[in-house]
């Protein structure tokens, strides 16, 4: 399970496996109290040159391990979500990707962002793309994934 947190990248860059990760109160699966610490897990992030460690907590009720991951994330995703956006909005706006972002991860966004939107939203969003991206993510959906 993966757990949202407010933490700042950059503080957890410099300090490593020194950071101080707030535990969660309650398991987010059920309910329990009682949360161990269950060492780290390295995850990269764009803008970090080396992989940045995230804090996992296991429920020993339940037997669920729970990773910590910073908010303005997909998970999966090493791009943070405006990020994503604005690539996808200056591709859309001037028919070219901004040159700090790789052509291929874009397309990828696109496709599946183009893909999401006609199975959800319908044909009627296809010219909307960048609106259709805010409704997807307002629905709880991943909108450049390409897992349905």
């Amino acid at each position: 399970m993966i757990l949202f947190v407010a933490v700042d990248l950059k503080q957890v860059s410099a300090l490593g496996r020194k950071f101080i990760w707030q535990k969660p109160d309650l398991c987010p699966c059920c309910r329990q109290s009682h949360l161990w610490g269950h060492g780290f897990c390295d995850t990269y992030f764009e803008g970090f040159a080396t992989a940045l460690p995230m804090r996992r907590f296991f429920c020993p009720a339940c037997r669920c391990v729970i990773k910590c991951r910073p908010q303005g994330y997909f998970s999966r995703f090493q791009t943070a979500i405006g990020a994503i956006k604005s690539h996808l909005v200056a591709r859309l706006d001037t028919g070219r990707w901004p040159v700090s972002l790789s052509s291929s991860r874009g397309r990828y966004w696109l496709v599946a962002l183009k893909a999401k939107t006609l199975v959800y939203l319908g044909l009627d969003w296809i010219k909307r793309l960048a609106e259709a991206f805010d409704r997807l993510c307002r629905l709880n959906i991943v909108p450049v994934s390409v897992s349905f």
